[in-house]
């Protein structure tokens, strides 16, 4: 961090002021009979206010993104002190852009709209690493993103309200499909004899048997209530183009697990419409 960050962001001249006309705009006949030596110059025009610069500190925060936050506040509690006014004012702003006790607000209401709510910092410290990230690199932002890029071309039988809830038109008719996130997978190791060409450039040349260790699926699947399959939690074998493969058809590691029909009064909200009749 700069050293003189508290001048860069707090020494700026102020707004306000400057005025020529001096004293009150009202008839002395028309003055209240009490009135404080503020509210004066704030009725007229006269008054002073803060004019900060916190782009400097914003930039600075979001360059130590990936960095341990314990680090990154012992760097700025050694460069701006409590004990000075100027210095502490700047270290308040500091909330104004990380939230180190992030907090995520789940109603149980289907469609409340407190149930998007996540901080307003575009700043968080993870709880379970202490790093600090950022918010829109989360799932549920990344979501929300998405819903609103949707809403602008909205899909003819599906509506993305959050991350784990979408309204889907199934057989003419909606229902709210709520998702929950796939469990890790459990793998265990065995003990495989596998083929392995002696020429990489002759595949079907003489080969080798070799014993590999292998890492198989081993955790149950799990149930999607839309389509009624059995999803599995991860590829079938612990290497990395079973991986890949899988993250491409799984890229959210998401499944239905609840499925309602809509009322009415839901479906008048949304602007849609049951269309089970056209089929």
């Amino acid at each position: 961090m700069r050293a003189d960050m508290s001048h860069v962001i707090v020494e700026r001249p102020r707004r306000g002021g400057g005025r020529d006309r001096k004293g009150r705009a009202l008839a002395p006949d028309d003055l209240p009979a009490h009135e404080g030596m503020r509210r004066s110059h704030v009725v007229s025009g006269n008054w002073k206010s803060l004019n900060e610069n916190l782009a400097p500190l914003l930039r600075y925060l979001e360059r130590q993104v990936g960095r341990p936050w314990d680090v990154v506040y012992s760097e700025i509690a050694a460069r701006l002190r409590v004990d000075s006014a100027v210095q502490q004012h700047v270290r308040d702003h500091i909330s104004d852009f990380v939230n180190v006790r992030p907090r995520r607000w789940v109603s149980t209401w289907l469609f409340s709209p407190a149930a998007n709510g996540l901080w307003r910092q575009p700043l968080y410290v993870d709880p379970t690493d202490g790093m600090l990230k950022r918010t829109d690199q989360l799932p549920e932002e990344k979501a929300r993103r998405r819903a609103e890029q949707s809403a602008k071309t909205p899909s003819a039988d599906r509506i993305q309200l959050k991350a784990d809830l979408e309204l889907r038109m199934i057989e003419g008719l909606w229902y709210a499909i709520r998702f929950a996130r796939m469990p890790e997978p459990e793998y265990r190791e065995f003990q495989e004899t596998r083929k392995v060409p002696l020429k990489r450039c002759e595949p079907d040349g003489p080969y080798a048997e070799i014993e590999v260790v292998v890492r198989r699926l081993a955790g149950p699947a799990v149930k999607d209530v839309v389509t009624g399959d059995a999803v599995p939690v991860g590829p079938a074998v612990d290497e990395p183009k079973a991986r890949a493969e899988f993250d491409k058809t799984h890229p959210e590691r998401m499944y239905a697990v609840g499925k309602r029909r809509l009322s009415g009064k839901v479906l008048r909200r949304y602007g849609i419409e049951d269309r089970a009749d056209d089929i």
